[in-house]
């Protein structure tokens, strides 16, 4: 959808995500914001407060919004593999539909910028690691899988999913199609089942 095309308020995102990627976030002006966007100070001041508010919107409302929907697959009742299943896709489906906005939060988490608002993303990603590790327990304890360590676990399932993802920030490669998730889930799992 052209930037055109999209609410003021979407508009804005977009094209704040536009320059922070091609530009960084210290060096985009709320006045490069609001010409991209095709609205005026007020319009932004009126939607976000300031330009840490737009960063605040893009960054934290994806986090929360992703924490909120993976909080949500892992309750719904299901196996294990059922869970992880759609833990994975839902981390495909988010890189498949937010490109740009990953590539821009995988720059802050490797280079952030002095003068960017902090976001805490390690405790971000501990938590998640953490409610998934806590899913994989419930699998442990009804003796759907067997016991094992479960570093190891979060190590192989997340760096799985992880290496999926920056392939596909940085090249597009591979495919995250649910068929890929379900596949990933399978290998791995392959190992965790009682003998």
């Amino acid at each position: 959808m052209a930037v055109q095309e999209l609410r003021s308020s979407e508009r804005i995102l977009q094209s704040a995500l536009d320059l922070f990627c091609n530009k960084g976030y210290e060096a985009t002006s709320v006045r490069e914001i609001c010409a991209a966007a095709g609205i005026t100070k007020p319009t932004l001041y009126h939607f976000y407060k300031s330009k840490d508010g737009v960063y605040r919107a893009l960054v934290d409302g994806a986090l929360q919004e992703f924490r909120r929907t993976l909080v949500a697959e892992l309750e719904a009742p299901g196996t294990t593999a059922d869970v992880l299943e759609r833990v994975a896709r839902l981390y495909f489906a988010q890189a498949r539909g937010h490109r740009q906005l990953m590539r821009f939060i995988f720059a802050l988490i490797h280079n952030p910028p002095a003068t960017a608002p902090p976001t805490d993303f390690i405790e971000f990603y501990e938590e998640l690691v953490g409610r998934i590790a806590a899913r994989v327990e419930e699998g442990v304890a009804s003796g759907e899988l067997a016991a094992g360590p479960m570093d190891l676990r979060m190590l192989v399932f997340m760096g799985s999913l992880g290496e999926a993802l920056c392939g596909y920030v940085l090249t597009g490669r591979p495919e995250l199609a649910p068929s890929l998730a379900d596949a990933l889930v399978e290998t791995i799992l392959g190992s965790w089942y009682p003998r």
